[in-house]
């Protein structure tokens, strides 16, 4: 997990070095929703995002052991995403953020 050498103990800076930006919190979202979602569907979801930010995003996510992929077994091959239990975990953050985000913006 990334720590920032000046603010580790701050819970709140932690979790901002992980998903500052626009995209992170979105896509765990989207896949909580969609629980196995693959790349197009993916990026199908989250309105505007560009191959490459889904990407990157997608790699820090897995690096931070949110999210997991899964290469599947089947002809084409193709592969899915899936939240991990600590990911789960920020489900009810997120629903909230979801709710206030509608009743406030």
């Amino acid at each position: 997990m990334v720590q920032s050498t000046s603010n580790w103990s701050c819970g709140v800076a932690s979790v901002m070095d992980i998903f500052g930006g626009k995209w992170k919190l979105n896509i765990l979202w989207r896949i909580s929703q969609h629980e196995g979602l693959g790349f197009n569907q993916l990026k199908r979801e989250v309105e505007g995002i560009t191959n490459i930010m889904l990407t990157r995003a997608i790699k820090t996510l897995v690096a931070e052991n949110l999210i997991i992929r899964k290469e599947l077994k089947v002809t084409p091959p193709r592969t899915e995403y899936y939240l991990t239990a600590s990911a789960k975990s920020l489900l009810p953050i997120m629903a909230a953020l979801n709710e206030w985000g509608k009743d406030n913006l």
